[in-house]
Parts: structure tokens; sequence; C-alpha cells
């Protein structure tokens, strides 16, 4: 019975690469967890350390339930060696920027 291997950014296996295979399990770990709040999500992919970045109208426990499990799930979703955090900013309308270095994967206007 023939393993799978998961891609990394040393080798990308099937993944066109990495930090696309990032983002796709990034969408994919979000899938109905999106904090309540939150009015951007997305990832910052710099080798095996994958970053979620959430910016959010106001913090409440279940988002910050909301944000660890999406963790959880990418961590679920990566090989083993790749480490996964978040970090978090409050503010008053989403501020999207396509060179911060952080793949956009979800965001609204201002609630």
């Amino acid at each position: 019975m023939e393993t799978m291997t998961l891609p990394t950014p040393e080798d990308p296996a099937r993944a066109p690469i990495w930090e696309n295979y990032a983002t796709a399990q990034t969408s994919q770990a979000s899938l109905g967890l999106y904090p309540d709040h939150a009015y951007a999500v997305g990832v910052e992919v710099n080798g095996r350390h994958l970053r979620l970045r959430f910016q959010l109208s106001r913090l409440t426990e279940e988002d910050e339930e909301d944000m660890r499990d999406i963790v959880s799930e990418l961590e679920a979703l990566v090989a083993q060696e790749i480490y996964v955090d978040y970090s978090y900013e409050l503010t008053d309308r989403p501020r999207l920027d396509l060179h911060d270095g952080v793949s956009w994967i979800y965001a609204t206007k201002a609630k």
C-alpha cells in the first residue's frame, strides 16, 4: 500500500507551488468557521511557518474559539513539520493590500 505524502516547501509533490497549496488548505480549514466579527481572513506563508491573519470589528470569546479551530483544522491538513499560528487586529473596516504578503481568502464590507 502506497502512503500519501503531503506537499512541503522543499517538495511540493502535486501542488503547483507551496503558497497556493497553503492558501487552498487555509480556505478548506476555514469553511463554516469564520469568526462572526471578521472583516477579512488570510494567510501569510513563510516556508514552514503559516500565520493566519484576521481583521475583526471586535473580539469575542466565540471569535477566539473560531480562530483556534481554524488553526487546528489547518494543522490537520498540512504536514506535521509545518508550524501554524495566528494573529488578529481590531479595525473599523477591512484593510487589504495586494502587496502585504498575505493571501486574503475572505473579505466582507464593514458591518
